[in-house]
């Protein structure tokens, strides 16, 4: 296998340029609607195939969800709408996408605890997003040829779709790539026929050479001037949202909130302002503790008597041993520790003399 088929077996990879441009090719767009690609990786796809069809008259909105930050800030940048979280997480409105551009990740579903085994991403996405599209709107289903071979996915696409062709990437990327694409139109209706026809040929995909020699490279499609009709719908969906909760969308609520405004001003360091007269007059002993504690600090006095004065509280611990005498004679040292506090007060006076007052 190749190195971008390696990609491929390891799950994400996008589809390639020139088949974007074929499938372009292939479509026929009867007005305004919304398309989504629930699995957009960098958006650059559905920009690609809805870019050549936008015009005044018709509005196309693009809406993808990606799970990976970093490929979704990209998507950002292409599509009109694009939420990074895991595609289990989204409430999308039902039956109102115009066309599902689907190509699931390569891979298993998680496995819970009750479950007896993790199932295939190419179906759960299948089952999934089917749902969001709009009857008689068109899906593009891109996966691995032999992917369509299972039989939940062929009876799916056998007994929902109308309209259908499946094509095989053209030969300049089917050798890395190994995929096939199936188009087709959502059936419309409670009942479906199933067409055995078609679950019968799907399930024939898993050998390589039956791929190779009953499916058409999409080129030869866009050669015989082939298309499919994407319905105009609604511009819009009503629900596009993830119940996870992003932290970084509360960032601006929490600082705007009155709530925490009132916590940072409680949780401010106070800072003591010294200013004016005092209430009743200082003894000795109130500002040798004003000085001592740090509070006057700083400039003190104007013109002749103007002084830069410093307090200094010092703290120590000293040892202090007891001896205790018991009744049989022996004795016992217990050492306490006590604290001692020193004042330090240090004045420059003008001429530049340092005078330390205690």
């Amino acid at each position: 296998m190749s190195h971008v088929g390696n990609k491929i077996r390891a799950g994400f990879f996008k589809t390639p340029e020139l088949q974007g441009e074929y499938l372009s090719k292939l479509l026929k767009v009867e007005g305004s609607g919304v398309w989504l690609d629930p699995t957009c990786g960098e958006g650059e796809i559905l920009h690609q195939l809805s870019s050549g069809h936008q015009s005044e008259d018709c509005t196309i909105s693009t809406y993808g969800v990606e799970l990976d930050k970093t490929r979704a800030e990209k998507a950002k940048a292409l599509l009109n709408h694009c939420i990074n979280a895991p595609i289990e997480s989204m409430v999308i409105q039902n039956d109102a996408v115009s066309m599902l551009y689907l190509n699931p990740p390569y891979d298993f579903t998680m496995k819970g605890m009750d479950d007896e085994s993790a199932e295939r991403k190419e179906w759960t996405e299948l089952f999934r997003n089917t749902k969001y599209l709009m009857e008689k709107g068109l899906m593009i289903y891109v996966i691995p040829s032999y992917r369509f071979a299972d039989k939940k996915i062929a009876r799916f696409l056998a007994t929902h779709f109308e309209n259908i062709a499946m094509m095989r990437f053209s030969d300049e990327d089917y050798d890395d790539f190994r995929q096939c694409i199936f188009i087709g139109n959502k059936k419309s209706g409670k009942h479906k026929e199933f067409n055995q026809k078609l679950f019968d040929f799907l399930t024939n995909l898993e050998s390589d050479e039956f791929v190779m020699e009953k499916v058409t490279p999409i080129d030869k499609f866009v050669g015989a001037n082939m298309t499919w009709t994407v319905p105009a719908g609604v511009e819009e969906l009503k629900t596009f949202y993830t119940k996870l909760a992003n932290k970084t969308d509360y960032v601006s609520g929490i600082r705007n909130s009155k709530g925490f405004q009132a916590f940072m001003n409680r949780s401010k360091p106070r800072q003591l302002e010294i200013g004016g007269n005092p209430i009743l007059p200082l003894n000795v002993g109130q500002l040798a503790l004003l000085l001592a504690s740090g509070a006057v600090n700083g400039e003190i006095g104007e013109g002749d008597n103007y002084h830069l004065v410093q307090g200094l509280e010092i703290v120590k611990k000293i040892p202090n041993e007891e001896k205790k005498v018991h009744d049989n004679g022996s004795t016992t040292t217990i050492t306490k520790i006590k604290t001692k506090r020193e004042v330090s007060v240090k004045v420059i006076c003008q001429s530049g003399v340092i005078r330390k007052l205690v």
